[in-house]
C-alpha cells in the first residue's frame, strides 16, 4: 500500500477510521490502471481476504468516492465502474458506442474546447468529468 500512504495518512489526519476492509478496497483500485466495476473489485478483495463480502465492498466503495479518493464513472447501459483519484491525472474518456473501447483524455485535450465556449458562448466549462460517445478508430474503419 505504500504507494498511497499519504492517502491512508491523510484519511486518518481526518479522523477517518481505516478498516482492514477500506484498506482493501482502496488498495485494489489503486493498484489497477483502468476502471473496475464493483464486481470486479469484490473479486480481487475476496481473493485477498475471503471474509469480506460483497456489501462491505460495495459501501467502501462509496464511501470512498464520498471522500473523493476514488472516481465513478457511469455509462448507460453499463455497470459503474471505479478509478483511482490521482492528483494532476484528472481526465475524461471517450467511449465507442461500438465496442466498448475507452480512451483516456487528458485535460489538457479540452483546453481548446474551454476555449470556444468562453469565446462563443460566454460559458465558463468546469469539467468534473466528462464522457463524449463515438466510434474508435477501428470500428469507424470498419463502417
Amino acid at each position: 500500500m505504500s504507494c498511497h500512504g499519504t492517502i491512508i495518512d491523510q484519511l486518518r489526519a481526518a479522523g477517518v477510521r481505516l478498516t482492514p476492509q477500506r484498506a482493501l478496497v482502496l488498495d485494489v483500485v489503486y493498484h489497477t490502471d483502468g476502471h473496475l466495476t464493483a464486481d470486479q473489485v469484490y473479486e480481487r478483495v475476496h481473493a485477498q481476504s475471503p471474509q469480506v463480502d460483497l456489501s462491505t465492498v460495495y459501501r467502501n466503495l462509496v464511501f470512498l468516492r464520498q471522500q473523493g479518493l476514488i472516481g465513478e464513472l457511469r455509462l448507460e447501459g453499463q455497470p459503474v465502474r471505479f478509478e483511482a483519484v490521482r492528483a494532476g491525472r484528472e481526465h475524461h474518456h471517450a467511449l465507442c458506442t461500438h465496442c466498448g473501447a475507452m480512451l483516456e483524455l487528458a485535460q489538457a485535450d479540452l483546453s481548446s474546447l474551454q476555449a470556444t465556449l468562453l469565446d462563443r458562448y460566454g460559458f465558463h466549462l468546469e469539467p468534473v468529468h466528462l464522457t463524449l460517445s463515438g466510434l474508435c478508430q477501428a470500428c469507424a474503419a470498419a463502417a
